[in-house]
């Protein structure tokens, strides 16, 4: 069985996949994937402005050295 929902997934190179967040494909589990992913974006990178976070969820990454953050849709 398939679900469909957001994902937020953490990885580096060095441990592989450190987590994954799913949430609902709806207008509230939308919002709140992309909250979770500009928290941990936040809590991760250095100095990133509001602009910066939106273009990350536009995009769908974030990438600091080999720590890598997605944001992606799964069905």
């Amino acid at each position: 069985m398939k679900l469909n929902t957001i994902n937020v997934t953490e990885y580096t190179e060095a441990n592989g996949i450190l987590g994954v967040q799913s949430f609902s494909i709806d207008e509230q589990g939308i919002k709140e994937a992309e909250e979770h992913f500009k928290a941990i974006i936040k809590e991760n990178g250095d100095n990133i402005t509001a602009e910066e976070l939106e273009g990350f969820v536009e995009d769908g990454i974030f990438e600091q050295g080999d720590y890598q953050v997605f944001l992606t849709h799964s069905t």
